[in-house]
């Protein structure tokens, strides 16, 4: 599965949201925080293997910006 559509899935999940984001969409302007995002993270890297800071979602708070 492509990482924009993991991540896309663990935002849903994780953010509480009743459809998937899109990949323009502020993480913030979502309802997101350090702590969902400290989540977002240990599932992704759980999922991909790769990695992500939670500093990234605040220099790159867009699912484009952190997987694009």
């Amino acid at each position: 599965m492509e990482e924009k559509k993991i991540m896309q899935e663990i935002w849903k999940e994780a953010l509480q949201l009743d459809t998937l984001p899109k990949t323009d969409e502020s993480f913030f302007d979502l309802g997101g925080n350090s702590f969902i995002a400290s989540k977002v993270c240990l599932i992704y890297e759980e999922k991909t293997g790769n990695t992500i800071e939670i500093s990234d979602f605040y220099d790159r708070e867009t699912i484009d910006g952190l997987v694009g």
